[in-house]
């Protein structure tokens, strides 16, 4: 959190010694001589000196440089006016000279030396403005700086000189020579951008701006102006300049973290510290650098009460002192101007230098968290945390180099101030010290207890995101199951709030005590020892220095809690960094002879044309002796195995569900660790399909060719890779064609489209090795009939390609293809030959009957494909077009407030007003007991303590309304009304909006819901009862200020339209932006074995370092609007604070010092809580964009629920099971029917099987009973009641369903099987035990524990002689059901086994169970398995199963067999079998024999 963020909001220049009228402020060391400037002092020589000293010494370091480089610019006028403008000013420089050396009497020496070195200086001037401009981009530092100070240090001389009537000759040459430098400094000050050759213009804005503009943030007005005349969009955003992109920071930080990894040892590497240090290493320069100004913020802050003092004598003397007052006037007026304009820019330059290096320390920890997910080792590490810390975490930790520097500066300030109040009050300066301890020990107390909540909120967090990403990826099972409402309970109870308002208390508590008990202390003191009674200037001097001791006090204790998050988060991300990485033991084969890989690819497609083979019979896969276990916590599940494949051959490995096929597989990628053994590779470029296809959000050709450029497609290539993974009809029915975006992981296309589109990836890259892990079991038969033939048939492309390929399946179809058979069965290679040996071999595995399909067949497979199901519909414009981002909307407060109750509102109101009446009481308490002379002392005491505790109790209650009663409230209703609306979308909403940005509401908007916003809010209502209590103190003491109001309310209001209607825009594209981002990551985690196989790592980073490139574009133009309307603000501020002090010094005679400094001390404290209204109302503004973005999908996301489902069945409903489909024609959007006059009854307990190839529509029938698609007409019956009348979620509740793929929570494997909690710990087992998983489960919980105690021996927790009883007692104490089913994860078809023990346990709520393709991942005998558990338990109730496996529906009482949306076949298997004619042939003997 920014400074001008903090829950404080304590003024932030404190106003310091001000007076009351008729008596003097500070002692007179404070004092200045008021004519230092009026002689030729040593002040005046090092004023004139510096800037020309400073100017010889870098111009030939900075010559040197130019004169290397090359031009830059076009022909033009500008530099003509520069070459005239500094001839002129050289001719002034030497004419002064020359009336130097001729004036009479003669100067001496120091005064000629003086003219001699500007001479100088300004020849040298010449010189350097013709370099810099021709051969720079931007206008030259040095030369800006050089003329700013000369124009200042030759000002301040001219305008005394002109007052006391010094040199005749010389003032004329002087305001020559400074009218002409102020005119080449703003020539030298404009950009050069309209003149840049080329590629120079296209620099972005702030690289080519000068200093001064920078300064002053002048390239961000120019934002803030276009922000309110159109509505923004990324390219109207300046672009990032070389030093804020991620390509070279991440490159930085990489080296630096590998040095300090490598520097320090593992002890020395825990915590966060080895990543803090190297941050602070990487940007070490700016960090240094950035002193400067911060110490000109002290100085000049710390200035202010000499200042005053200053100013108080000056109008208190008048009628003493008039010699020399004139002068005096004028430097007041000067020093004033110089003071607050010092702090605006010194603040500016200091917080703009900390947002730049926020901006690269988030690129720089992104990148290395993004480079760290490409080396990991696969398994280890929880996805969901890798997600947490990319957002949340990043967002902490960015802070960190400035809660470093910030800190240190708030403690030289904290003994800045005690050394000013020594003066004030002596020894009485401890007190407010000693205050600060006490609530210091008290603060670290809460802190404690904070830390450990906040361990515990980022950990509930954690899960919370976890489960929503499980949730959003596997939605459509979710309702398919009717799992929605149970799954939405889950996430709901994750939710946390972090409690942090004691801390808060404490913090704003020593602002409000120490001045009480300081002054109260020193006051009792004095009263004892008879010195007087309390006056004005003792009480509010005292009070006034105080706050130079309390306001880096209670910074500080804000900023620590602050700190220690930002660490935490860092530690998170450390932690992540040094997980164990991906160890790659496999061994490269030397190849005999290596033919050029460029020429290799250039000929290819001509090669695969004439069907010349490119095989080579060495070896391109050996395995030696390898011992495999699927997880660090499995058991082995191949032990011991050797086998050699080569090179251009085709290898199936055959076995049953979980037998270690896919284990192997990974295992030859390299993501699998063999325990001992070896295997070598022919190459480590492998293409890799997984069973569950991996794609990227992207359109169909960036998904197959994998390029950055498109023009290096080889597109007769790609046609051919198309046709042959049968996608060309597919690409032809699709509305945007290859180019349409698919979707995040290619929802908009079907099961066999997504897995075809994985597979031409593969074939499109041309690897001499292909692993595909039965890729073909998602196909219908003509489509994999196709695909066989083209790929792996003797004439495929694999075959001619010379590809070693590497298949694995459970089906015994291609096994006739196959040049080798690998068995797998009970840990071993149990047979490995080819299929002639298997043929002739008597043992069982040799009578597999193999049913071929006919070359023709296959060729003409493709030529009759059925329309393409779609589920992309038509949404509500992008946001990007919503104009209340721009001009905001009163509604989003009303829906904010109406997520707490009126009491609790009205509760926050009336603290926030009692807070604004004490803040105004207790001063003015203070000024009755100091104007009473010493009466009721000991009265005005206890007055002066009770309104003192009444502001501390009030305040308080505003930070515990807000933060314990209202943020909470509010964040837990918000987040429930995002996960209902996404809950309760339709399926076809996720088809056209990716899941990064589905995530990213339930990260980066609740993260604003939870702390930014709750803060802002509770500050905006403060810092304005603030203002109110102020303004009506300055109404009652000082009317005639008051005259000012109107204007000063005038000018905020305007700034805050300007203001607003900008960083509303980059605060939506901030978080929009940020949604790219996480996406890119999310599909990097989950297919990273795949862009390591391809050795896509670079195309990988170099997409995610143009996504966060745009994010960061957005992040810099928020952060830099907020510090220009810091900057404006801070500029108001001394315009004020001038034209008081000018005021006092034209109207001298009729002022008092007790009038001036009241005025001072008033308008400024205004002034202050202005600033911090408005920007904690700003930011209050932006903060509410996601609260906004939450409201608008709420409104416009129409939930799949109509309003005349409202009905609600018997509580046993359906009891019987009986189905009726009359006249149904359902479609996921008008362009696309899906089921076309379907009719059909289904009668109590009969078991009826469904088939038909790609897109007949199957599944649509089966989601149509779900509710999942929409009906255009007829009606479904369930039991005799039409199940449109009832509500969607209810009817999946009553249904049982197995979807194809089975969803798996990141939580337990309890939580897993029975999400709703409803089933004992017996029956679990019971059920997993069925399915012949729970002995699985449970050697791995074992195992998982003797690993957790092996790392416990390894840190030195455990002593080695005791881990055999220690592993001993812990694994008789492990509970399987709470073991992370991630952590152990099971085989696809294993999941399915889960997904039917899911089933089990849910068999008594319905007597309907549909199967959606549940056994397409098993083999044959695991199918056989699955089927004898569902007839057993499932012997009354109606099942309709969609299957492609003849044995899978063998026994079923009914088949459908479904084309083009319609029932073709209708009836009994014997009854179809015995049929004749095209469709029963290719619907019964096509569909459902040829699997």
């Amino acid at each position: 959190m920014d400074y001008p963020q903090s829950i404080l909001w304590q003024d932030y220049y404190p106003l310091s010694g001000f007076t009351i009228p008729n008596n003097i402020l500070l002692t007179n060391s404070y004092s200045v001589n008021r004519n230092f400037l009026t002689d030729n002092t040593n002040v005046q020589v090092a004023l004139t000196l510096i800037p020309s000293v400073v100017l010889l010494l870098l111009s030939p370091i900075r010559a040197i440089q130019l004169r290397r480089a090359t031009l830059k610019v076009l022909p033009n006028y500008t530099g003509a006016i520069k070459f005239l403008l500094t001839v002129s000013i050289a001719a002034l420089e030497l004419t002064a000279l020359i009336l130097c050396l001729t004036s009479n009497p003669l100067p001496n020496e120091s005064s000629i030396l003086i003219q001699v070195v500007l001479f100088v200086a300004t020849l040298t001037l010449c010189l350097l403005s013709f370099l810099e401009h021709g051969r720079s981009v931007k206008p030259s530092t040095l030369l800006i700086f050089y003329l700013f100070a000369s124009i200042i240090s030759e000002g301040l001389v001219l305008s005394f000189k002109l007052v006391n009537h010094g040199s005749q000759a010389s003032p004329a040459v002087l305001t020559a020579a400074f009218s002409l430098k102020l005119a080449l400094l703003i020539v030298e000050s404009k950009s050069k951008r309209s003149y840049l050759r080329d590629p120079y213009k296209d620099l972005p804005v702030e690289q080519t701006s000068s200093d001064i503009n920078r300064a002053f943030l002048v390239w961000v007005g120019d934002l803030v102006l276009l922000g309110n005349s159109k509505l923004l969009t990324y390219s109207d955003l300046p672009g990032l300049d070389d030093r804020l992109k991620s390509r070279g920071l991440r490159m930085q930080i990489e080296e630096e973290w590998e040095k300090t990894v490598k520097s320090r040892s593992q002890n020395e590497s825990s915590g966060g510290g080895a990543l803090l240090w190297t941050i602070l290493k990487l940007f070490r320069g700016a960090l240094l650098l950035n002193i400067i100004p911060r110490f000109m913020m002290i100085a000049f802050r710390y200035s202010q009460p000499i200042f005053i003092n200053t100013t108080i004598r000056y109008v208190t003397n008048s009628d003493i002192e008039t010699e020399g007052q004139d002068a005096t006037g004028y430097c007041l007026i000067l020093a004033a101007f110089a003071i607050y304009m010092g702090i605006g820019v010194s603040f500016c330059i200091y917080y703009q230098t900390h947002n730049r290096i926020k901006v690269q320390s988030r690129g720089a920890i992104i990148g290395l968290i993004h480079a760290r997910c490409l080396t990991m080792r696969d398994g280890v590490y929880d996805d969901a945390a890798a997600v947490t810390h990319m957002s949340s975490d990043t967002d902490h930790a960015e802070n960190l180099a400035w809660l470093s520097q910030e800190i240190s500066a708030q403690m030289v300030e904290f003994f800045i101030g005690v050394s000013m109040l020594w003066v004030q009050l002596g020894w009485w300066c401890l007190t407010p010290v000693v205050v600060v301890v006490v609530l210091s020990q008290i603060a670290r107390w809460a802190g404690s207890r904070i830390g450990e909540s906040m361990a515990d909120w980022q950990g509930a967090k954690q899960k919370r995101i976890a489960l929503t990403s499980s949730m959003i990826d596997y939605l459509k099972s979710i309702k398919m199951m009717g799992m929605a409402n149970t799954i939405m309970s889950r996430i709901q109870e994750s939710r946390m709030t972090d409690l942090t308002c004691q801390l808060t208390l404490i913090v704003n508590g020593i602002s409000i005590l120490a001045p009480v008990v300081t002054l109260i202390a020193y006051a009792a003191d004095a009263h004892f020892r008879g010195r007087g009674p309390l006056d004005p200037v003792t009480a509010f001097t005292a009070i006034s220095t105080v706050t130079l001791v309390t306001t880096p006090a209670n910074t500080i204790l804000s900023l620590v809690p602050q700190f220690a998050t930002s660490y935490g988060c860092l530690t998170r991300i450390q932690g992540y960094l040094l997980e164990p990485s991906r160890n790659d033991r496999r061994i490269l084969i030397e190849p005999k002879s290596r033919v050029n890989d460029s020429i290799e690819n250039q000929h290819i497609s001509e090669d695969v044309s004439s069907g010349q083979s490119m095989t080579d019979r060495s070896p391109a896969v050996i395995i030696e002796d390898v011992v495999l276990r699927p997880a660090i916590t499995a058991d082995i599940c191949l032990d011991r195995i050797s086998a050699q494949l080569e090179k251009g051959s085709l290898n199936i490995f055959y076995g049953a569900v979980g037998t270690g096929k896919t284990t192997l597989a990974r295992a030859i990628l390299g993501d699998v660790i063999p325990d001992s053994g070896s295997i070598f590779v022919s190459t480590k470029r492998i293409g890799y399909c997984a069973q569950k296809p991996w794609l990227i959000n992207a359109n169909i050709r960036t998904m197959v060719c994998g390029l950055d450029d498109e023009t290096e497609i080889d597109e007769k290539w790609y046609e051919t890779v198309i046709h042959a993974c049968g996608l060309d009809e597919d690409i032809r029915q699709l509305s945007g064609g290859d180019l349409g975006a698919a979707g995040s992981r290619g929802v908009t296309l079907s099961g066999g489209q997504r897995q075809r589109v994985a597979l031409a990836r593969v074939v499109y890259s041309r690897p001499e090795i292909v692993i595909l892990d039965d890729v073909l079991s998602a196909l219908d038969s003509k489509t994999e009939a196709h695909v066989a033939e083209m790929l792996i048939g003797p004439d495929g492309i694999f075959r001619r390609l010379g590809t070693t390929v590497i298949l694995i399946t459970h089906a015994s179809q291609h096994l006739p293809l196959a040049d080798m058979i690998i068995v797998l069965a009970n840990s071993k290679i149990k047979e490995q030959g080819t299929w002639d040996y298997f043929q002739s071999s008597t043992d069982s595995f040799g009578q597999v009957q193999t049913k071929k399909a006919s070359s023709n067949y296959a060729r003409n497979a493709i030529s009759d494909k059925p329309p393409v199901e779609t589920n992309a519909v038509s949404f509500p414009e992008s946001e990007s077009t919503d104009l209340s981002r721009r001009y905001g909307d009163i509604s989003v407060y009303v829906y904010y407030f109406r997520c707490v109750s009126i009491p609790v509102l009205a509760l926050f109101i009336s603290c926030n007003i009692t807070d604004g009446i004490a803040l105004a009481l207790t001063p003015s308490i203070l000024r009755m007991w100091s104007e009473a002379g010493g009466s009721h002392t000991w009265l005005y005491m206890i007055m002066y303590g009770l309104s003192s505790l009444l502001a501390f109790t009030a305040t308080g209650s505003v930070i515990w309304s807000t933060i314990v009663l209202i943020a909470p409230k509010a964040g837990e209703v918000l987040h429930y009304r995002l996960l209902k609306t996404i809950m309760r979308a339709p399926l076809s909403y996720f088809a056209v909006t990716d899941t990064g940005a589905v995530l990213n509401r339930f990260t980066e908007d609740i993260s604003y819901v939870d702390h930014t916003l709750p803060y802002n809010l509770m500050n905006t209502f403060w810092q304005f009862s603030k203002l109110v209590s102020q303004l009506t103190l300055l109404f009652i003491t000082q009317g005639l200020v008051a005259i000012a109001a109107p204007f000063l309310f005038l000018v905020l209001y305007v700034l805050q339209k300007l203001y607003l209607y900008t960083s509303r825009q980059t605060r939506f594209m901030d978080i929009e932006l940020r949604a790219k981002v996480l996406s890119n990551f999310l599909d990097t985690l989950e297919g990273i074995s795949h862009v390591r196989a391809f050795g896509w790592q670079t195309h990988t980073v170099n997409q995610n370092i143009r996504n966060l490139d745009t994010s960061q574009g957005a992040h810099y133009a928020m952060l830099s609007i907020q510090q220009w309307l810091t900057l404006v603000l801070d500029m108001l501020v001394a315009g004020l604070c001038v034209l008081v002090v000018g005021f006092a010094v034209v109207f001298r005679a009729s002022t008092t010092g007790g009038q001036i400094g009241i005025a001072l001390y008033i308008i400024h404290t205004i002034s202050n809580t202005l600033t911090r209204l408005l920007q904690s109302w700003t930011q209050l503004e932006t903060s509410l964009g996601a609260i906004s973005r939450i409201k608008t999908l709420e409104e416009t996301l129409q939930p799949e629920d109509k309003e005349c489902e409202c009905s609600e069945p018997p509580i046993n409903w359906p009891d019987r099971g009986a189905i009726e489909f009359k006249e149904v024609i359902a479609s996921y959007n008008p362009k696309t029917i899906s089921l076309n006059g379907i009719s059909i009854n289904i009668t109590p307990g009969q078991k009826v099987g469904i088939c038909g190839r790609t897109g007949s529509g199957k599944s649509t029938l089966l989601l149509s009973i779900l509710r999942l698609v929409e009906l255009d007409s007829g009606s479904i019956a369930i039991d005799g009641i039409d199940i449109c009348t009832l509500p969607r979620e209810t009817i999946r509740a009553k249904i049982i369903a197995i979807p194809q793929d089975t969803f798996v929570l990141n939580d337990s494997v309890r939580l897993n099987v029975d999400p709703s909690g409803i089933a004992s710990d017996e029956k679990i087992r019971a059920a997993l035990e069925k399915v012949q998983l729970w002995d699985i489960m449970e050697s791995r919980a074992k195992n998982m524990a003797v690993s957790t105690e092996a790392a416990r021996v390894a840190d030195g927790e455990i002593a080695d002689g005791e881990i055999a009883s220690t592993v001993s007692t812990v694994t008789k104490e492990v509970d399987p059901l709470e073991m992370p089913l991630k952590a152990s994860p099971l085989s696809h078809g294993q999941f399915q086994l889960f997904g039917l023990a899911r089933a089990l346990l849910l068999r008594d709520r319905s007597s309907v169970l549909i199967l959606d393709e549940a056994t397409s991942n098993v083999d044959a005998n695991t199918d056989k398995l699955m089927q004898r558990i569902i007839k057993e338990e499932f012997t009354q109730h109606t099942i309709m199963t969609i299957a492609h496996r003849l044995d899978t529906i063998r026994d079923a009482d009914i088949i459908l067999v479904m084309d083009k949306g319609k029932v073709v076949e209708f009836g009994t298997p014997n009854e179809l079998l015995a049929k004749g004619g095209d469709k029963t042939a290719i619907g019964v003997s096509a569909k459902i024999v040829y699997v």
